[in-house]
């Protein structure tokens, strides 16, 4: 065995440790491979960092290869045919972290030996029958996994997995067709098992069906660190009765998309979100009634990111949410898309976070000259790393205005950009 590949056993039997993979960085620049070894190391700090600080704010806009890996692609193993294949993300902390299982059936033969080339921790599983289910669960690599996610029902992998000792290094499920009247039920057996008591993370897309009965079956269970929920129908009443429970009291990271909250469901939020929220999505969710009891409500005062992109706010709303007292920790916020316009732009410029901020994405929203003044006339926020901006919609003299004025915070973006 070459020290290279040493090197490599060493961080896939270990795979949640740091040490080995800063080992590797280093045998790397020691080899010329400079820029791999960089990669590596960002990626770690990465990691580390909370989303809404300088150091991921500025790799997201300003070295997207950090997130994306894009340039490292090649040092992945190649995964032939359509049967397994790396994630939209393949990369954390520097190495193979993410793939998709479109056939479990090959688990033993082609997924399984994946493990001993690169630190695997998420996984994506398409349907199979309940007897590969319960041959995935009985491997030993189960112990590797850290994030699940499934395509479609699933009823059969949990019930082949959620007893498993094994199975409690697992920190987030992700349940993308949630829908069906056996979910309340998977959810309350998952709550009673070894797996439903360690696991930090829920996440639901797209169902309909059952929604009430799985609300109840969420507060069977102990608090969460992360809840998300994107076309589910959530609505003001599920959101009270999600609040009045355990599960929520505790959550650091609360995401609702394209859910039809309205009015009602802000104001419950201002009434009844935990404190303990930091991390706030609230996407395309009718949030431009309700936001004068949101502004001022008392459980913001530990938010640092707050997404209220695709969310049409007027200029009375917008002034709303800048006098807010309530956002003292605000780190990062998205208006994508929120038809501010120039009189929103210069609320957001005058509000009393807009100090603190790090990130502030304000793209999709349409300037005039005098929106651009507005953004010219304000306060350059001193941790400020991404203005993100339509390099469209600005003609070249603004944009050579506003560079000059927030130097190399300010990021003009042809398209729409992941984040």
């Amino acid at each position: 065995m070459s020290d290279r590949d040493a090197l490599l056993s060493a961080i896939c039997a270990q795979p949640d440790e740091d040490t080995p993979r800063l080992v590797f960085a280093d045998y790397l620049e020691e080899h010329d491979e400079a820029a791999r070894a960089a990669f590596i190391r960002d990626q770690i700090r990465l990691a580390q960092t909370p989303p809404w600080e300088p150091f991921a704010v500025r790799c997201r806009w300003h070295a997207p290869h950090v997130v994306s890996g894009a340039p490292f692609r090649g040092t992945l193993p190649k995964l032939e045919g359509s049967a397994l294949g790396w994630g939209d993300m393949p990369f954390r902390r520097g190495f193979g972290w993410s793939v998709r299982v479109h056939m479990p059936a090959l688990w033993d033969t082609l997924v399984e030996p994946l493990f001993d080339r690169q630190p695997i921790g998420r996984l994506m599983f398409w349907p199979t029958a309940l007897d590969d289910w319960r041959r995935i669960a009985a491997s030993e690599r189960v112990t590797r996994f850290r994030e699940v996610a499934f395509a479609t029902s699933p009823i059969e992998p949990l019930f082949a997995l959620r007893d498993r000792p094994a199975a409690a290094g697992i920190t987030d499920l992700y349940f993308g067709r949630a829908s069906g009247a056996g979910m309340p039920e998977v959810i309350e057996d998952l709550f009673r098992s070894p797996l439903g008591h360690t696991a930090r993370g829920l996440h639901f897309h797209t169902g309909y069906e059952s929604l009430s009965a799985l609300v109840d079956a969420l507060n069977t269970g102990g608090p969460l660190a992360r809840l998300s929920f994107s076309n589910m129908g959530i609505t003001p009443e599920h959101l009270r009765r999600l609040f009045a429970g355990p599960i929520t009291s505790e959550v650091e990271e609360l995401h609702l998309a394209s859910e039809p909250l309205g009015g009602d469901g802000i104001r419950v939020l201002a009434e009844q979100l935990p404190s303990t929220v930091r991390d706030l999505a609230l996407v395309r969710v009718g949030a431009r009634d309700g936001l004068e009891v949101f502004a001022r409500s008392g459980r913001l005062m530990n938010l640092k990111r707050l997404d209220l992109s695709l969310n049409p706010l007027s200029p009375r709303a917008s002034r709303l949410l800048s006098l807010s007292h309530a956002l003292p920790a605000l780190r990062a916020i998205n208006l994508h898309s929120c038809h501010l316009g120039d009189k929103g732009v210069r609320h957001v410029t005058q509000a009393r976070w807009w100090h603190g901020l790090v990130e502030a994405d304000l793209r999709n929203n349409t300037l005039s000259p005098a929106g651009v003044r507005h953004l010219l006339n304000a306060p350059v926020p001193p941790d400020l790393t991404a203005l993100v901006l339509d390099r469209d919609g600005l003609g070249a003299e603004s944009r050579t205005a506003l560079q000059r004025k927030f130097g190399a915070a300010a990021v003009f973006v042809a398209g729409e950009v992941a984040g």
